[in-house]
């Protein structure tokens, strides 16, 4: 059911997204890789904030802060994960791989490269503040409109 927290939720962690996205890409000059970023990492951070965080305001500030902090970590997660198995299939496609399993494990080693640039100081913050302050924004408009 959709409700005005589940709304702001949504909302938030896509700027936190957003934010994060500008962060890592600032310095690089590929702006195809910046658009698939941006076109992968939008639609999974409207998703979680709708689904993790929106779905658990109302019940305090605490818990809300702490449903924003793991709706922040589930965005990087299936944001890495989705781009990694975009670059497989990318890689398959360019006859890289000898077998399927092969593919399927390069996921992993994938996965972990996307995450490198995460491990950054200022982009860390950005994804743990915007967190809470989308639990925060969410909370209170479960509070401002029941």
């Amino acid at each position: 059911m959709p409700t005005a927290a589940k709304l702001f939720a949504s909302l938030f962690m896509a700027l936190t997204g957003a934010a994060a996205l500008w962060l890592l890409r600032a310095d690089e000059p590929g702006l195809r890789a910046t658009i698939i970023a941006f076109a992968v990492t939008l639609p999974v951070a409207v998703f979680t904030g709708w689904r993790e965080c929106g779905a658990r305001a109302g019940r305090g500030f605490g818990a809300s802060m702490l449903a924003g902090f793991r709706a922040s970590i589930y965005m990087v997660i299936t944001a890495v994960l989705v781009l990694a198995v975009m670059q497989m299939f990318k890689l398959a496609w360019a006859r890289h791989y000898d077998a399927p399993t092969e593919a399927v494990v390069d996921i992993v080693s994938l996965a972990m490269g996307f995450a490198r640039p995460l491990t950054d100081a200022t982009v860390a913050a950005t994804l743990v503040v915007g967190g809470l302050v989308t639990g925060l924004v969410a909370e209170m408009a479960a509070r401002r409109w029941r």
